[in-house]
């Protein structure tokens, strides 16, 4: 915590070493590839289970049923990603640590072979697609409920998507950031000083933050 949370702080040390604007893309490769497999994991993954919910084509969206496709579309997208996600993860934090502990992942693909030779492709998979799952399930619903209600006492207007929006993301957040603190716990860590590692699963991860 000694070298400060905040947003400003966090990028003024990045700036202060070196580089420049380029270090603000470390990873964009691995960025690219996470956010590809994702969007197209988590849709396929909702669409699939909703149609398998209800596959009446007259249907009506149904807040309970998306909840459900969300969560179980969300954590198959999480552990089918999870090698690709924990390369980027690892590629961000890299440089935080002293140059003896680096990676030092040439891009995505290197990473990803690396990953496979240590074999933990699918270290804190269970937490990543938990996490995912919360945020698909929570939003969707969130933002629907919201917007249509609303229209009731604003009309046609684009306050009912904005708000609708911040009431998403807000429980969204809440219910998916525990989940994103174990994957980034279980992704990045390294065998303590007598070689054991820190955490023996993601549910042991939650337990010893809990």
């Amino acid at each position: 915590m000694q070298r400060g949370y905040y947003p400003y702080a966090v990028f003024d040390e990045i700036h202060r070493a070196g580089g420049g604007w380029r270090k603000m893309f470390t990873g964009l490769d691995g960025f690219a590839a996470r956010t590809v497999a994702y969007t197209t994991a988590r849709i396929w993954g909702f669409l699939y289970f909703y149609d398998w919910l209800n596959p009446d084509p007259r249907r009506t969206a149904r807040m309970d049923w998306m909840c459900m496709a969300g969560l179980a579309g969300g954590l198959v997208a999480g552990i089918a990603i999870n090698p690709i996600d924990m390369v980027f993860t690892r590629m961000q934090v890299d440089e935080m640590y002293p140059e003896a502990y680096r990676r030092n992942y040439k891009n995505v693909f290197d990473g990803l072979l690396k990953v496979a030779d240590e074999g933990v492709m699918f270290r804190g998979a269970l937490a990543h697609g938990l996490r995912i799952g919360f945020l698909a399930s929570t939003m969707t619903g969130t933002y629907d409920w919201c917007k249509e209600n609303s229209y009731f006492f604003l009309g046609p207007s684009y306050l009912n998507r904005l708000w609708a929006t911040g009431a998403a993301v807000g429980v969204g957040v809440a219910a998916s950031l525990p989940f994103d603190a174990i994957r980034t716990r279980m992704h990045t860590m390294r065998p303590l000083p007598n070689g054991v590692l820190p955490y023996r699963s993601s549910l042991d991860c939650a337990a010893k933050m809990i």
